[in-house]
């Protein structure tokens, strides 16, 4: 039976994940290629001025970069242990300044917040694959609390990426329970009984998926990139480019470009999109 949506489960499982959190878009090249694809869109879509609601901020790696972009920021996550720990990284980078408020939040509930307060909402790192079947009431909230005119930038698990990734663990699964593995490919569901009881679940997503979702709303989707297509496996490879700095530089331009490729979108860890909100009800 797939688990759906436990916002407490899922609390408690980035309470525990603490500090592990700030390291995980550092700890490898292919890490780091994912922070920069996604730093990419925030560059594009996010000005100096804008206030923006960060939902899933975690301990604020993506708080940092929009604080260098002059953004005013509206923090959220669903683990106050992550909201802690973002208040602890703001204050050692200087940047608290750029925080104007930090809330326990839950995507599928924004009622704390204003009809159309914020020019952009920015939800990296998977927050709408938690969320399984109440996925589009956490959309409808995002847009709802976004000015018209303004932008969605979203994250969630690739179904593809991912089973290429840990294909090791996948075939591990179908050799216990072929029945299992099926399920999982053909839901998009990881099932909470491939988990520990405080173990990682979530709704994978196909491109297809992504986009019925989004077309279901009143915005526009303006872009689709896979996240990390280039850079899924070749791990000493890519080390030995991360050591080159100019060889680094141009595989970075590369792996943007490629990653908005329609036969690239299904093939990175993450599918990021980013949508504007609809001028006209």
């Amino acid at each position: 039976m797939t688990e759906r949506y436990d916002a407490a489960h899922i609390s408690r499982f980035y309470d525990s994940y603490g500090e592990r959190e700030w390291g995980r878009l550092a700890g490898n090249p292919r890490s780091r290629v994912n922070f920069h694809l996604h730093n990419y869109y925030l560059h594009q879509f996010v000005k100096a001025g804008d206030e923006v609601l960060e939902a899933g901020a975690g301990p604020g790696r993506f708080t940092l970069e929009l604080a260098q972009i002059g953004a005013r920021v509206a923090v959220g996550d669903i683990s106050p242990v992550q909201l802690e720990l973002h208040r602890q990284k703001m204050a050692e980078a200087g940047c608290e300044s750029c925080v104007v408020a930090r809330d326990v939040l839950d995507i599928v509930n924004l009622s704390q917040y204003a009809d159309a307060r914020f020019d952009a909402v920015v939800c990296y790192g998977g927050p709408l694959s938690y969320v399984f079947d109440r996925a589009d009431e956490a959309l409808a909230e995002m847009l709802r609390v976004t000015k018209p005119g303004g932008y969605v930038l979203l994250g969630v698990m690739s179904l593809a990426g991912s089973t290429q990734l840990f294909l090791e663990a996948v075939f591990d699964i179908a050799r216990q329970s072929p029945e299992t593995a099926d399920r999982v490919i053909a839901t998009s569901d990881l099932d909470n009984d491939l988990a520990s009881p405080n173990g990682h679940y979530c709704r994978m997503y196909r491109w297809s998926q992504l986009q019925a979702l989004l077309q279901r709303h009143p915005c526009e989707i303006v872009a689709v990139s896979a996240s990390n297509y280039l850079s899924m496996r070749e791990d000493e490879v890519l080390a030995g480019a991360a050591a080159d700095p100019a060889l680094w530089e141009a595989f970075l331009r590369w792996e943007v470009d490629l990653c908005r490729e329609a036969g690239a979108l299904d093939g990175g860890t993450h599918i990021i999109s980013v949508v504007r909100k609809n001028t006209i009800a």
